[in-house]
């Protein structure tokens, strides 16, 4: 999975916040991978169900949520190392997710965020107060920008270069 291949080291022993979870696949690798918890967010209750029980199964510390992504970011306690977030493709929220996000009390002060999306869109057109589009790594049809917490406050979002990434 390139998110992971990309994160390398930083998921040893991380927080990991999995949205839009799905079938729970990026939470249940960020535990393979050595992640020390995650906590998936999927409003399907039967898909948030299914990973719970898995989750319960393998013994994995693992938190499956059922939920709307907009209603459960303001209720999650601890700081996130890690974050991947894959909405459907006819998502139109990029900048008020990525504003959700930017909070002191749900980030790390070195995360890592992966926003996955459609091919040759530019979703994000906001800057926040912590996050800095970083990378963006290309998959065919499928793009991840990648944003890291700005060393200083105050910074601006950058439009990645797709042609450095």
């Amino acid at each position: 999975m390139g998110f992971f291949n990309i994160a390398g080291a930083r998921i040893e022993g991380a927080r990991f916040l999995d949205l839009f979870a799905g079938s729970g696949v990026f939470s249940f690798e960020a535990i393979s991978r050595g992640a020390a918890s995650a906590t998936a967010i999927e409003q399907d209750r039967r898909s948030a169900a299914a990973i719970a029980n898995l989750a319960k199964e393998w013994s994995a510390p693992l938190t499956a949520i059922a939920g709307d992504v907009f209603a459960e970011i303001p209720r999650l306690s601890g700081r996130f190392d890690i974050v991947y977030a894959d909405p459907p493709y006819a998502f139109g929220r990029y900048d008020e997710l990525l504003a959700a996000l930017d909070r002191d009390e749900l980030l790390a002060d070195d995360a890592l965020v992966g926003i996955e999306h459609q091919r040759r869109t530019e979703p994000f057109t906001i800057e926040t107060k912590r996050l800095k589009a970083t990378r963006r790594a290309e998959y065919g049809e499928v793009w991840i920008t990648l944003f890291e917490v700005a060393r200083s406050r105050g910074g601006a979002v950058a439009r990645p270069n797709p042609e450095t990434a």
